[in-house]
């Protein structure tokens, strides 16, 4: 069971298990392009959603797919109706709260990958209101070795 540790800059750290057995390739190629450091921001579209953009070794199939999200999970999304592209903007969002995932296009599918911690779950809605409220931040994922 592979898991990974989503860390703000401001300290705040949750640990994930990765959904293999639900998104497998999704989970292969985000694993490979661990550690990730970005600048979350926070959605403009789909409620209480943490998103930032990324470049897969490679573009993942659609799997585990959903237009509903709930608190905790961490998905990947890209312009899916431009997957042949190269150029494809790809995301990675994770969710504060229960949310329908959408765009100024419409719904949006997202390959659910990875879920947080429930213990979290107090603290992510904390931080994820904290970014709605004061802009961006910085985040770094990486893998999580256990026994660490």
């Amino acid at each position: 069971m592979k898991r990974i540790l989503i860390t703000f800059e401001n300290g705040e750290s949750f640990p994930a298990t990765l959904k293999e057995d639900k998104a497998p390739q999704t989970c292969e190629k985000v694993w490979e392009a661990l550690p990730l450091c970005s600048v979350v921001r926070h959605s403009r579209w789909s409620g209480r959603d943490l998103n930032f953009a990324i470049k897969s070794n490679g573009l993942p199939k659609r799997e585990n797919q959903t237009i509903f999200t709930s608190i905790g999970e961490v998905v990947y999304w890209r312009d899916w109706p431009l997957e042949t592209d190269s150029k494809v903007n790809e995301v990675i969002a994770m969710y504060y709260g229960a949310e329908h995932t959408r765009s100024n296009k419409g719904d949006e599918l997202v390959n659910v990958f990875a879920q947080i911690d429930y213990t979290h779950f107090e603290l992510l809605e904390t931080v994820g209101e904290r970014i709605w409220l004061n802009g961006t931040e910085k985040i770094k994922i990486e893998k999580m070795i256990e026994n660490e």
